[in-house]
């Protein structure tokens, strides 16, 4: 293995996460799930929370057993998480309390108590970022109001990503394409936003020194290498810290005008672009403005994506009835053409809890066809995401001025073959389908071009398309989506 560089990719998903080790050898990326692991979380008191100990403690196990297969020496470590979510330590660096999970209800009418202070359209052209009730400004707002014994005890704030770093290595700051989801920092100058921190009231010292992905930013602790095996001068590496800044950086497609789409509990679809935009229409369409890896912008949108369909499957197997997705999606298919949509915008799906009946209930009250068969309820959710991804692409196209001629999709959502022709047809050009694997392989980029063994962010898609399947699916039922897109926007009270 003398020519094969060795690296650790730490990818934590809203369901799992996992540890990672990936070999480069020349043009050629090849992966090794070492460990999958469940991103534990529970509900106390009517309060949601990430069980950050038992979090880490997989990763440790994780980290153990990539040494015990492949030795003690890595070239770098990395990684990536969901965005928003955030820890706060005390004065000796100690956990304040398990954080809260982005989908916690303690945000509900929050934000409008923000835009009391600071106007929507304000805060949008500072931040760039898309308005929803779990941004972690919001977040942040109701901890500095509704729970002050809390937060005056904390002294530092680190994001999910951040926080993990921070065990691993001791070192404290803020990875820039994670900080970029918050709704806190300056689109321009890639920082904290201070004005938008003082004008609520937060404290500033709480806001670490942002750092841009692909700089090493320690080594590990002398009690995690004496606990995993590793050596403590493995780098740490701020990678594409924000699981889909990570995943974009895997999308090896070659078209001028492409776009991307993360696809898994979240469907994330945009374009990557030099510069912010904060148009007037930009602003009502409610796009967002990430950062992006190489001082690039992630110019998205973030759409409601498989979650109803996992939502779906744990209701069933409440019930005894046990169904894995190739499943789902097979009676799906066999069911054919619904003619019954969803507004997966609307509330009704944002949280969990028989997600079955909030889709019968949908239907019937917007007066749609409706039954409880599976096949069915999964279809509606499925033609509902490629009418989501029609509409948000007319809506890229229109705000940048370019005609995307190519679709990028990356993640797990890609393995739903149904779901990748429904969005080609939706979208009535090619959509790329893979790697499976987008996030942690764009997580290994970012470490293998920071140890300067690949030269950029060009190169290192070169080096995917080599190495992973990417599959092509051409549009063969546009003329569906065309003749339904009316009745659609009618349902869903969507004005296009």
């Amino acid at each position: 293995m003398l020519n094969i560089k060795k690296f650790i990719g730490l990818d934590l998903g809203a369901e799992s996460g996992r540890c990672v080790v990936a070999l480069l050898e020349g043009n050629r990326l090849n992966l090794d799930e070492i460990y999958r692991f469940t991103t534990h979380n529970y509900t106390k008191n009517n309060q949601f929370h990430w069980d950050i100990n038992k979090i880490f403690d997989e990763i440790i196990i994780g980290l153990k057993r990539s040494v015990e297969k492949y030795g003690s020496e890595f070239e770098s470590i990395g990684i990536d998480t969901w965005g928003v979510d955030y820890a706060l330590i005390d004065s000796e660096n100690k956990l304040l309390n398990d954080p809260y999970h982005y989908r916690d209800d303690r945000t509900d009418n929050i934000a409008e108590e923000v835009f009391e202070v600071i106007s929507k359209d304000e805060l949008y052209n500072l931040t760039g970022i898309q308005t929803q009730q779990f941004n972690t400004i919001f977040q942040l707002f109701h901890e500095f109001n509704y729970n002050t014994s809390q937060i005056s005890k904390a002294q530092k704030f680190l994001l999910m990503p951040d926080y993990i770093k921070f065990l691993l290595s001791g070192v404290i700051n803020a990875e820039y394409t994670i900080a970029s989801t918050t709704g806190l920092t300056d689109q321009n100058k890639r920082d904290w936003d201070w004005d938008i921190i003082d004008r609520l009231k937060f404290n500033r010292n709480l806001f670490p020194p942002i750092v841009e992905p692909g700089e090493k930013v320690g080594t590990l602790l002398p009690e995690i290498s004496k606990l995993t095996g590793l050596k403590n001068t493995t780098p740490i590496i701020a990678t594409g810290q924000h699981d889909t800044a990570s995943a974009v950086v895997s999308a090896p497609s070659q078209k001028k005008n492409w776009a991307f789409l993360s696809s898994g509990t979240w469907s994330i679809i945009g374009v990557e672009l030099d510069k912010p935009v904060t148009s007037k229409i930009n602003i009502n369409k409610n796009f967002s403005n990430e950062g992006g890896v190489q001082t690039t912008i992630r110019f998205l949108k973030n759409i409601i994506g498989l979650w109803p369909i996992q939502e779906c499957r744990r209701e069933w197997l409440i019930k005894g009835k046990k169904y894995n997705y190739p499943d789902l999606t097979k009676m799906a298919e066999e069911f054919g053409s619904t003619e019954s949509w969803l507004n997966l915008n609307d509330p009704l799906f944002f949280k969990a809890g028989n997600m079955p009946d909030k889709i019968i209930s949908f239907l019937k009250e917007t007066n749609q066809n409706n039954n409880d068969e599976i096949g069915f309820l999964i279809r509606v959710v499925l033609e509902s995401l490629a009418f989501n991804y029609r509409f948000a692409l007319h809506e890229i196209e229109l705000i940048t001025g370019n005609k995307i001629t190519e679709l990028n999709a990356v993640g797990g959502g890609v393995q739903n073959e149904l779901l990748c022709q429904l969005t080609a047809d939706a979208l009535n050009i090619p959509v790329l389908a893979g790697p499976i694997e987008g996030t942690i392989i764009g997580n290994i980029g970012v470490q293998s071009i920071a140890t300067n063994l690949v030269k950029d962010l060009k190169s290192f898609r070169d080096i995917v398309r080599n190495s992973f399947e990417i599959k092509t699916y051409l549009p063969q039922n546009s003329q569906y989506f065309e003749l339904n897109e009316h009745k659609y926007k009618s349902v869903c009270a969507i004005n296009c």
